[in-house]
């Protein structure tokens, strides 16, 4: 794993075995590489931006094409984009993520944001996620890597929490990655909450996830709550969650990605578990 900006020479012999996934926020990007045909291939690494030009598209820019191997011919390529403007739109009220049903309502929830809207619909959980993103930013994307598929970042932890939710009792799931929690809250096996709060210590985590869990109505004795992500912060919470919540579990990290090597338990699991959620 590469943290930072240390640099790291990557070299993939046959990228087009290989798949590429990036996680992108206005501050830093996070990537990871494997190939489908090699056990232990999992390259996974951060490279924050130095912030020197104050300007989104120029960090990306640079990003990339200061690390060649971004730009290889890859069987895949897929970006995930850190988005604070988006809303969850049930297929009843979207005729099931039309593009333009969707829009009316992020139009009418952010109507200052001149960000292009895309739409990732998830029908197994019949709802979209409808999100904003920098236009510039998606254009440099779809310039460069030849149309990629573009996605919010809550929606492959929806999807693959939906995917893991088999018995309908109601839960909440919990994701830690760089001081953000990542929240899905299933009840009747429909998502009915999935939001994400940046904090800086850990007691403001225990208060957002503590906050989450009461307004969305879940029963300390009943229900249940499953984290999976950062060590040292769980480590920390699962005491102090455990005192309210009588049902605190530890997500077992999915077997099939342990052949990725030993990268796979440090990446986000957003990044991962992509290919779990095709």
């Amino acid at each position: 794993m590469a943290d930072g900006n240390e640099e790291r020479k990557i070299e993939i012999l046959h990228p087009e075995v290989w798949s590429l996934s990036v996680r992108l926020s206005d501050k830093r990007l996070q990537y990871a590489l494997y190939s489908r045909l090699e056990d232990n291939s999992l390259i996974y690494g951060t490279i924050n931006y130095p912030n020197t030009t104050n300007n989104y598209l120029k960090e990306l820019e640079a990003a990339v094409y200061d690390n060649n191997f971004f730009l290889l011919q890859y069987e895949r390529v897929q970006f995930l984009v850190e988005s604070s403007h988006f809303v969850l739109v049930p297929d009843e009220f979207s005729c099931e993520g039309n593009q333009q049903e969707c829009e009316r309502y992020f139009r009418f929830l952010y109507p200052e944001s001149g960000e292009t809207v895309l739409v990732d619909r998830i029908a197994d959980a019949g709802l979209s996620v409808v999100y904003g993103v920098d236009a510039a930013v998606e254009a440099f994307l779809r310039r460069t890597f030849y149309n990629p598929p573009v996605n919010h970042f809550l929606t492959p932890i929806v999807k693959y929490f939906r995917s893991k939710d088999n018995y309908g009792n109601s839960k909440m799931y919990v994701f830690l990655n760089e001081g953000k929690a990542e929240v899905v809250v299933m009840k009747n096996r429909k998502v009915v909450c999935a939001n994400y709060f940046a904090y800086k210590t850990v007691d403001d985590a225990f208060y957002f996830l503590m906050n989450a869990w009461k307004q969305n109505g879940l029963d300390p004795l009943k229900h249940e709550l499953h984290i999976v992500g950062d060590k040292e912060v769980r480590k920390q919470l699962l005491p102090k969650l455990r005192e309210y919540i009588a049902n605190v579990i530890q997500l077992i990290f999915p077997a099939q990605l342990l052949r990725l090597g030993k990268d796979a338990m440090v990446a986000p699991f957003d990044l991962i578990v992509l290919p779990l959620c095709e």
